[in-house]
């Protein structure tokens, strides 16, 4: 019997059925999920993947993000692809569903445009053909534990709570949310978090006219529009051609009450979705009056969900830092390499870019997945152990393909061995990544 009183209601307690057991389960369908869910399965291993939305691909597919970045490493001359494995399976399967555009370089880096359904229909089909049971619609809502090991998730659904049981877990949430009920070390830069996005897509776009409009001239027409009394929180952003009469829009920038939205506070994050939406009419506006090519632009659409760029970070066995972005870090233990900017969505109209060297790259260790107390979780993609300013460069996509296979490939075989995470040879790990395609660079 459930009783109430004033301000609190008090539920009985409860036992909750186990619904799945398997050898590994991963938290969060999106680029690291779906990569360590797959690796997984592919050493034999039973995976449950367990995604809150109806769809894989989370912020590729969910926010609408439009294109692929942290692929490559550039020089004035020259695009060096430098994640490879499975984020090039998913590559070539968007390619085989025509979803896939031409690389495009941008200011100092370069990315790789996609179609967003066509992302979704590669996930399906890659997991499927994995043979990954996926159970969609599934809130992960706290954990249970038994020592230094998480022994069940426990999720709500239509059904209602469920326990999911497995020997080992990884958290590819993007907000650490198993970790965090684990009661593992998290941080959050409360005060400094970046800004969110609401990404949009506009039609009836003259595609051609928007391929001659350079960044700085777009900054300059949004600067006049802001002149004239157009409140744009951000005149600086990505534009770009997903397909003829068709533009994908990185452009807004959501603030509530002046600051940075808590992502963890339900009131504001409501206040925060309403507050996008709003931005995106006036953009509309601001684009079809300066912006050439957009006269007879209109919204297509807007991504499901906010984009989140940063929340809770955990601290892992290693946390990489702003020092190791900046000076290209090598580790013995490498398992991928990124060559992205510290990209910083601060306060201001500008987005803060911190470029590394021209060509170079830094190697993200595993232990910069594995967590301190804990046998059988590990961490993945954006909530990986990192810094806020090393966050900021490892949180994009293809670093999260890559850092979601090796945890993969390392949760299913500490499972299989019957031993901790923390044991598992990283040298047997690189061995399996490299054999798929994986770059994992050089020490220097």
């Amino acid at each position: 019997m459930t009783t109430y009183s004033s301000d609190v209601v008090s539920e009985p307690a409860r036992s909750t059925s186990v619904f799945r057991t398997a050898d590994v389960c991963v938290v969060g369908g999106g680029a690291a999920g779906v990569a360590a869910a797959i690796a997984a399965a592919r050493t034999g291993a039973r995976v449950l993947l367990l995604e809150r939305e109806g769809f894989l691909g989370g912020t590729l597919t969910s926010v609408s993000l439009g294109s692929i970045c942290g692929l490559y490493a550039v020089t004035d001359t020259e695009v060096q692809q430098i994640v490879g494995g499975f984020c090039n399976e998913v590559i070539g399967r968007l390619r085989s569903l025509d979803g896939l555009g031409e690389t495009t370089r941008w200011l100092e880096t370069a990315s790789l445009p996609y179609d967003l359904f066509a992302m979704k229909v590669a996930l399906d089909q890659l997991v499927q053909e994995a043979k990954v049971e996926v159970l969609f619609h599934a809130l992960v809502v706290g954990v249970a534990m038994k020592e230094r090991e998480l022994d069940a998730v426990l999720i709500e659904t239509k059904e209602g709570r469920l326990a999911i049981r497995a020997k080992s877990f990884v958290d590819c949430s993007g907000d650490a949310d198993l970790v965090n009920f684990a009661g593992g070390p998290c941080e959050i830069s409360e005060g400094d978090l970046q800004f969110p996005t609401t990404m949009v897509r506009f039609g009836g776009v003259d595609t051609d006219s928007l391929a001659r409009l350079s960044r700085p001239a777009l900054r300059e027409r949004l600067e006049l529009a802001v002149a004239d009394g157009y409140d744009l929180p951000r005149t600086a952003g990505g534009v770009f051609a997903e397909r003829p009469g068709l533009a994908h829009l990185n452009i807004t920038k959501v603030a509530v009450d002046g600051k940075s939205p808590n992502p963890f506070d339900l009131s504001v994050m409501s206040r925060a979705e309403i507050t996008g939406r709003e931005q995106v009419c006036t953009y509309l506006k601001a684009f079809r009056k300066y912006v050439p090519g957009f006269e007879s632009a209109f919204v297509m659409d807007t991504g499901a969900v906010i984009g989140i760029r940063e929340s809770r970070r955990t601290v892992g066995s290693y946390v990489l830092t702003d020092k190791d972005v900046l000076e290209g870090a090598r580790f013995d233990d490498a398992i991928a390499c990124c060559a992205w900017p510290m990209e910083d969505h601060a306060a201001g109209r500008a987005t803060k870019w911190i470029w590394l060297p021209p060509g170079t790259y830094f190697q993200i260790p595993l232990r910069s997945l594995l967590l301190e107390g804990f046998d059988n979780l590990m961490v993945a993609g954006r909530c990986a152990s990192a810094t806020h300013g090393a966050q900021a460069s490892i949180r994009v996509t293809a670093q999260c393909f890559a850092m979601g296979e090796a945890a993969g490939h390392t949760a299913a075989t500490a499972a299989g061995r019957g031993i901790s995470v923390h044991h598992v040879p990283a040298s047997d790990i690189q061995q399996v990544l490299e054999n798929n395609g994986a770059f994992l660079g050089a020490l220097q």
